[in-house]
């Protein structure tokens, strides 16, 4: 008798099963609730900003290539408390537009 006559029958078995097939039917079960489910949207996690020291080694470029950066407008910098601090996403960005 296979699985899917069991399943559909209205009829008791004793069913033996090694632990690998129960693992796996249990990961495919539990995937297959989980694609049935509706997408949540995902909240956005606030960007932690980075200060200047670590942005230069981020980039890998000197501080003075990241203040002229800065200057012309190329990537944004946020002072607080006195410190300039930079957005990773927007370093990346800059890396890219500059090639």
């Amino acid at each position: 008798m296979e699985i899917n006559e069991i399943l559909q029958g209205n009829t008791n078995a004793l069913i033996i099963v090694r632990r690998d097939d129960l693992i796996e039917f249990a990961t495919t079960f539990a995937n297959s609730i989980n694609a049935s489910q509706p997408k949540l949207p995902i909240k956005q996690v606030a960007e932690q900003p980075i200060s200047q020291v670590e942005a230069v080694e981020f980039l890998g470029k000197s501080r003075q290539t990241l203040i002229k950066w800065r200057k012309k407008g190329i990537i944004n910098g946020y002072r607080l408390g006195g410190r300039i601090y930079y957005k990773p996403s927007e370093l990346v960005s800059a890396l890219e537009k500059l090639g």
